[in-house]
């Protein structure tokens, strides 16, 4: 299997791609997840929302490339665990997947900024910590502050998107129809950690029943709902970075995601978290779109 990952990785532009994306541009019944992971000591939350339309942050960076969109669609996460909160957004192309720009800020245990611009060829980073009394102040007027460039292969197959994304795809993969006990499986390329990954996304053939253990806000709950397995596991391309550098919502490596086909949402997502070891994040609450 291992084998057969690398080789996918390495000819990244060249792999068959057997499980397609859902309706191009389609947008959740969702609009905001709560999320908990609980473990001995650790004890975290974390809040996904989707906007299918939001205005990206103002950019003068990656000369000579396209002009960016005025609006995409948004994915905003906001965590608390080990006494640092973090907030996240990235702005995508909900078609093609390709990321745009993602900024991050952590505050607590750890105080840092990061802002990502994907390019042509390259990716364009600023990241920034507070010198000394600046730790109260807002992450802007911080003075420690240094560029970034990241390369970025030339074959991908596919636009360079980012994890967070993946928390939208399994959902719209989930609904799609699949022949009884068929395998499917994609790959797409990500950058995580200041690497390059292909990650491919197999779905289990076997559906589960069950009834929902979260609660529902915005619109009707089902009785029952179909649970659709993917394994996400990340490779290196080219060699570089190690599949240990891929994280969603703080978890790391090769992650498994169940998601609620009826609702296109994962409901439990599990994964290596240091220094807790293998833990399952749980939904804990939905809120939909209902009629808006």
């Amino acid at each position: 299997m291992e084998r057969e990952l690398r080789a996918a990785a390495a000819g990244l532009a060249v792999l068959a791609v057997t499980l397609p994306v859902a309706a191009a541009g389609s947008e959740p019944p969702w609009q905001r997840l709560e999320f908990r992971a609980k473990k001995l000591f650790l004890s975290a939350d974390a809040a996904v929302e989707f906007e299918a339309s939001s205005a990206l942050p103002a950019d003068d960076g990656c000369a000579g490339r396209p002009a960016l969109p005025v609006s995409a669609a948004r994915i905003r996460i906001e965590s608390s665990m080990l006494g640092r909160r973090s907030l996240s957004s990235l702005w995508f192309d909900p078609e093609t997947l390709k990321a745009h720009i993602r900024v991050q800020e952590d505050r607590g245990s750890r105080n840092r900024y990061k802002r990502y611009a994907f390019c042509r060829g390259r990716i364009e980073a600023e990241r920034a910590t507070p010198n000394a009394g600046e730790a109260s102040l807002p992450a802007g007027e911080w003075t420690h502050r240094y560029p970034q460039v990241h390369d970025v292969p030339a074959d991908l197959a596919a636009p360079l998107s980012e994890p967070s994304v993946l928390l939208h795809l399994v959902g719209r993969l989930a609904a799609l129809t699949v022949e009884p006990g068929a395998a499917a499986h994609r790959t797409i390329p990500v950058f995580s950690n200041r690497q390059v990954l292909a990650v491919r996304i197999d779905r289990d053939p076997e559906v589960v029943r069950a009834v929902p253990g979260f609660s529902i806000a915005g619109g009707p709950s089902p009785e029952k709902l179909t649970l659709v397995r993917f394994t996400l596991t990340p490779v290196a391309i080219g060699g570089e970075g190690s599949a240990e550098d891929f994280e969603l919502l703080g978890l790391e490596g090769a992650i498994e995601i169940v998601v609620a086909r009826e609702l296109q949402l994962p409901v439990s997502i599990s994964g290596r978290l240091p220094p807790a070891g293998r833990v399952n994040v749980r939904l804990r609450h939905a809120e939909l779109r209902g009629n808006q």
